[in-house]
């Protein structure tokens, strides 16, 4: 069902991942942007959310061949 060697499952176990460790750390703000000289840095519940559902739609995806 998942294919390891696929780029998007990598890419989407690691957003997954992002997401449990921010979830871990104690995340409990709902939205936080922060604008510095490096860019624009976005934290919180609704940006991790997102990340995880993006994480899960690239994990299970077929990629075309």
């Amino acid at each position: 069902m998942i294919d390891f060697k696929q780029k998007s499952t990598q890419t989407g176990l690691v957003l997954i991942a992002s997401v449990a460790a921010g979830i871990l750390t104690g995340n409990t703000e709902l939205a936080d942007v922060t604008i510095g000289e490096s860019g624009v840095q976005a934290s919180g519940a609704v940006p991790a959310v997102a990340a995880m559902l993006i994480g899960l739609w690239d994990t299970f995806r077929k990629e075309k061949k």
